[in-house]
């Protein structure tokens, strides 16, 4: 026995009734799916603050404070003290008579020492260790008073003490 043929045919599948009740099913869920967004919310809701959650953070123990010992710091030598245009410990210089080469810093007195920077004319200085005379000159240890770690030692040819102003 022969199977018949049947075959489907597009037309007969796309017909006008068939097309108009799936453009009427898509108007009506696009029509429900509007009505559910815009009448759904209830507008008493929309005054209720939402919930926010605070994290904290688990109790920890509290340190006990121990008051350590004072230990009296060395007072360094005030420029105060010294006689007026006199370098010294303590003291404050100010770089000068380089004609713009700057004055180099090194990590010993003497011109053996290892050049650490150059300091600009202009630029100010605290005395922290000196004198040591070696090779000719006076050498002073000077440090920035804006950074412990550009200090070095230098000629004292090179420097000016900062004389304090009278008010």
């Amino acid at each position: 026995m022969k199977k018949p043929n049947v075959t489907r045919k597009p037309k007969a599948f796309l017909n006008p009734i068939t097309l108009i009740t799936a453009l009427i099913f898509l108007v009506g869920f696009v029509l429900i799916g509007l009505a559910v967004f815009f009448l759904g919310r209830d507008p008493a809701l929309a005054g209720i603050p939402t919930p926010v959650v605070t994290k904290l953070a688990a109790p920890t123990l509290t340190p006990k404070i121990i008051n350590p010992t004072a230990t009296p710091s060395p007072t360094p030598t005030s420029i105060f003290f010294l006689p007026e245009g006199e370098i010294g410990v303590g003291a404050y210089v100010q770089v000068g008579g380089t004609d713009g080469a700057g004055l180099r810093m090194r990590a010993e007195p003497g011109l053996a020492g290892e050049i650490r920077f150059s300091a600009l004319d202009s630029e100010v200085f605290l005395v922290i260790d000196g004198p040591v005379e070696a090779d000719g000159y006076v050498w002073w240890h000077l440090e920035a008073p804006y950074d412990q770690t550009r200090n070095g030692w230098s000629a004292g040819d090179f420097l000016t003490p900062i004389v304090e102003e009278d008010n």
